[in-house]
């Protein structure tokens, strides 16, 4: 493997154009980030969708003789990244994930260890992993990258308590490591909050969330039968390949179906289906062998094919945020791509069940607490889910909260959670003030869909812009764009016929076990639903 190139001898410029085959040059402030990153400078890069900030740590990192560790929140993302890597930009790169056994990611770690590799993209979880805290410590580490790095933040849109973790490691590290924190989703009071976990004197770069080729608009569709119909009578028309958003999983199988019915090349994908399937899901939406994928947010961030002509989403967002980072999946070649909602003032209610359901009630905490307050030798994330019957989300949720009010303490060589001797009941006053901005921010993505202002300022307002820059194109600036669409009576008639007798929702055939001894559990292992 090659060693750290030189700036002199190997400008970014040129490798911009031999190395990743870009001529069109640096984005503005890209080649800033680059240089800052090669002088071991530590910088949040707050850039909108699309802007090319994976570039920055990709070029960064062929100037450092040692590995750079990319951490990212979702497999797909990872997967998509590091084939680009390996394949396009000849980067020595690899993944340790749980989409491999214990044995391949001992052997891909032996690897990085032995410095076969300049990039190691790993999810945050894998930090608690006994395996990780042996061969971290043999790393010779150039670089940190916290990819989505709104995740960090209990203020951002998609706090994962897994990335606190990572603070940790960062105290660790000389401070002349270099530290590259990407969002596009960051908000003043996310910004400050990410600062404020991993460091202050790390440098804000912050430019516009601009997104000048994509077309938006809103339509107010009141109930399945006008939504199914505006789809059925505007898809056909629409070029290229899209991806349709859902709130929930049902009516991500409810609207595949119906496509598919309609003669539209389309699938369904969520947090439910089977690893294998979604990865096969995944490379046929990247070679565009679908019309459109129906997904929940699980797709939000875990792909990045650049010629996604249309971003529809069927059911309202929970926050501008969120908005913004799922449409942004649209048009990342640069080329004219649409972006529409479908508003039916009724959905709010999903959304709001959501929030008010994101963690779990306080006697869930005082459950797991006792729990551990019993068991002296510590217990493991999974002996709590077995005892409680919690989910896996839930169960780090009180974790990462009761650890960070000192009511327990982590040991990640054991894996174990022990209880720490003090007095006092749980705060959850900081998490009810994050369960009010959540409504908030509910309220804010109504605000936008009533809005009589150009669309596009009002998301980017919302994100920091200054106000005043009009897309003149969306569906406030420019209601040519988007002429009225009134579906055919036969094809209100195949939809009314549709939802009374033609879609039941399909419930999987799984096997049911005996009463015995469980050999392990889901999530322990690559085994999926069978051992």
């Amino acid at each position: 493997m090659e060693t750290g190139l030189t700036w002199q001898s190997y400008p970014p410029e040129k490798l911009l154009v031999e190395r990743f085959h870009i001529s069109t040059g640096f984005h503005p402030g890209q080649r800033d980030i680059i240089e800052q990153l090669v002088h071991g400078k530590r910088i949040l890069a707050i850039q909108r969708t699309a802007w090319g900030k994976s570039l920055c740590y990709q070029i960064a990192s062929l100037y450092y003789p040692h590995l750079t560790i990319v951490f990212s929140p979702l497999k797909a993302l990872m997967r998509d990244q590091c084939q680009r890597c390996n394949t396009v930009y000849a980067i020595p790169s690899a993944i340790v994930s749980s989409d491999f056994s214990e044995e391949e990611n001992q052997a891909t770690m032996e690897q990085v260890v032995a410095g076969n590799f300049k990039l190691l993209f790993i999810a945050p979880e894998r930090l608690d992993n006994a395996g990780w805290q042996k061969y971290v410590i043999r790393m010779r580490i150039s670089m940190i990258v916290i990819d989505e790095a709104h995740c960090i933040s209990t203020w951002g849109h998609d706090f994962r308590p897994h990335y606190r973790r990572i603070v940790r490691l960062l105290s660790a590290l000389p401070k002349n490591v270099p530290i590259l924190a990407l969002t596009a989703t960051a908000n003043k009071r996310v910004e400050q909050d990410v600062l404020q976990q991993i460091g202050e004197v790390t440098q804000v770069v912050r430019g516009t969330m601009q997104r000048p080729n994509l077309h938006l608009n809103v339509e107010t569709l009141i109930g399945d039968q006008e939504k199914l119909s505006y789809l059925a009578e505007i898809l056909p028309y629409y070029p290229g390949t899209g991806i349709i958003y859902t709130a929930t999983k049902s009516s991500a199988e409810m609207l595949a179906t119906f496509l598919i019915q309609r003669g539209i090349n389309a699938d369904y994908y969520h947090a439910g289906r089977e690893d294998t399937v979604r990865q096969d899901i995944e490379q046929k939406l990247m070679s565009n062998q679908y019309k459109v994928v129906c997904s929940t947010n699980a797709l939000g961030m875990g792909i990045d094919k650049p010629d996604v002509r249309f971003v529809i989403h069927y059911h309202i967002p929970v926050s501008p945020i969120h908005y913004y980072q799922e449409m942004g999946r649209a048009g990342r070649d640069r080329k004219v791509s649409w972006c529409i909602l479908l508003y039916d003032p009724t959905d709010v209610t999903i959304q709001e069940y959501f929030i008010r359901n994101e963690r779990p009630e306080g006697k869930y905490y005082d459950v797991v607490l006792s729990l551990l307050r019993m068991n002296a030798q510590g217990l493991r994330e999974s002996n709590l889910m077995l005892t409680t019957g919690l989910s896996q989300k839930a169960t780090r949720t009180i974790l990462a909260d009761l650890e960070e009010q000192r009511f327990i303490e982590h040991n990640p060589k054991s894996r174990t959670y022990t209880a720490i001797s003090r007095l006092g009941q749980m705060d959850f006053s900081a998490y009810d003030e994050v369960r009010l901005q959540k409504l908030q921010e509910l309220s804010n993505i109504q605000n936008y869909v009533q809005c009589d202002t150009c669309y596009m300022e009002y998301l980017t307002t919302y994100l920091g812009d200054e106000p005043g820059s009009h897309c003149r194109q969306c569906g406030r600036c420019r209601k040519t764009n988007f002429p009225p669409v009134t579906p055919s009576r036969r094809i209100q008639g195949t939809v009314a016929y549709f939802l009374e007798e033609g879609f039941l929702p399909r419930i999987e055939k799984r096997p049911e076990h005996e009463a015995g001894w469980s050999l392990s559990f889901h999530g322990n292992s690559r085994t999926g639903r069978l051992v």
